[in-house]
């Protein structure tokens, strides 16, 4: 009897450390493709309360942004063509121009970057995103690739509205 609860204790020992290391390696494999192209991260994207986070500058800055940072504020603000986005270390609220938008995970620093639910910043600046769960991948096209000429930029922003 005391064998068995032995090998039992044993057994569910290695099992919870499996699947931490599981869980650990999940966001280690979380990639980020623009246009087709797999961004790089010095600070690896994480899933946090169900949203996949990625370093904010290194998004924005593939998507074509400036980004500059007001560390007083700990803001991050965006510009790319006429939109502005600004977010805050620690508040759910971002800025598109002034219009506000909740998101569901407040930005965060980690390891001295600055993480964000990647599909609302993507969006941000009205890029289309999908996430695949089996490729661990979240692919992001934004709105250059999909103007191919054949429509006025007027008439391709009417068709994200």
């Amino acid at each position: 009897m005391k064998k068995c609860i032995k090998f039992l204790g044993l057994c569910l020992l290695m099992m919870s450390l499996m699947m931490s290391t599981i869980a650990y390696a999940s966001n280690d494999d979380i990639k980020v493709a623009i246009d087709g192209e797999y961004v790089e991260f010095d600070v690896q994207p994480q899933l946090i309360n169900d949203r996949t986070m990625v370093p904010l500058r290194a998004i924005f800055e593939a998507l074509g942004a400036e980004v500059d940072w007001d560390n007083d504020t700990q803001t991050v603000i965006a510009m790319k063509n006429d939109v502005t986005v600004t977010a805050t270390i620690g508040s759910t609220k971002m800025y598109i121009d002034d219009e506000e938008k909740i998101m569901d995970v407040a930005p965060m620093l980690i390891d001295g970057r600055t993480l964000v639910p990647v599909r609302f910043v993507a969006e941000a600046f009205e890029c289309d995103v999908d996430w695949n769960g089996s490729e661990q991948t979240v692919y992001i096209e934004s709105l250059d690739v999909v103007y191919d000429g054949i429509l006025t930029e007027e008439e391709l922003y009417d068709m994200y509205e």
